[in-house]
């Protein structure tokens, strides 16, 4: 059995697969190894049972880690393999939504890094935080779905009387905007909106630089009903399809175990 853990920003994620088949998720927020250890533990997973440990995200230099020998996979390729081991896609555009914004290209194992965004969950947490006073992810995914779009927004149609080119007039013309007051739900979405939106926009951009015809969405972020609404709903504009794994939030730590344990022949 190989463990992948991704270090990440915001969260480190544990998978476990065997015989690459994923057995088991889990995440917990970064700390000291002795927390990952209590969590492995706590999550039922036998460290005998470990052949090795697939690390992305790390920093450190150490060459082994609770007595197993570690493998370390460049974040890129974990990325790149996450997406098409759930998508079981052999060439799509993978994005990597978490604190940040990743986007690279897979085509028949071939990994390449097309872009990325500073706009992610981080951006989420960190102005609902400052702007609506909540900074809990499950409490600003449901605040979010009673919000209200059209008391921050400005459409298209709003802006020029009716839609334009690609996209109708529905579609946003300016994030958060409308100057009056709004309530803490619909300044959630408002915020949750620009995320997704501006991340969506880039990546249908990026898949077709690449000719690529499949968007597949992983991180965290994409776990925010809101976000993954509309990002469906502005892909429908461009053509590329959005596929969202029901693993994708654990994508990379998936990806670096299942490249480790060359799942891909």
């Amino acid at each position: 059995m190989i463990l992948g853990i991704d270090f990440g920003i915001s969260t480190t994620d544990v998978a476990l697969l065997e015989n690459c088949r994923v057995k088991k998720t889990f995440f917990i927020k970064p700390g000291a190894l002795k927390n990952l250890e209590k969590a492995i533990a706590k999550n039922n997973i036998n460290l005998s049972t470990i052949d090795h440990i697939a690390l992305t995200g790390d920093k450190t230099k150490q060459k082994n880690m609770f007595g197993k020998p570690i493998y370390r996979v460049p974040e890129l390729k974990a990325i790149g393999f996450g997406g098409a081991f759930l998508s079981k896609y052999k060439n799509a555009l993978i994005v990597s939504m978490g604190t940040g914004t990743c986007i690279v290209s897979f085509k028949n194992g071939k990994i390449k890094h097309v872009a990325g965004t500073g706009l992610g969950g981080g951006t989420i947490v960190g102005l609902s935080h400052r702007l609506v006073g909540e900074n809990e992810a499950s409490n600003l995914g449901s605040l979010a779905s009673k919000g209200e779009l059209s008391k921050t927004d400005l459409t298209v149609k709003e802006a020029i009387g009716s839609g334009i080119g690609l996209v109708p007039g529905s579609a946003t013309a300016s994030n958060l905007v409308k100057p009056h007051k709004v309530k803490k739900a619909t300044l959630a979405l408002g915020i949750q909106n620009m995320v997704a939106e501006t991340n969506a926009v880039i990546a249908a951009l990026a898949a077709k630089k690449e000719k690529h015809d499949k968007i597949v969405f992983i991180g965290k972020t994409c776990q925010f009903p809101m976000v993954k609404k509309v990002i469906k709903r502005v892909l429908a504009y461009y053509g590329p399809t959005p596929m969202f794994p029901k693993l994708g939030g654990s994508g990379t730590a998936i990806g670096a175990a299942a490249f480790q344990g060359n799942c891909f022949k």
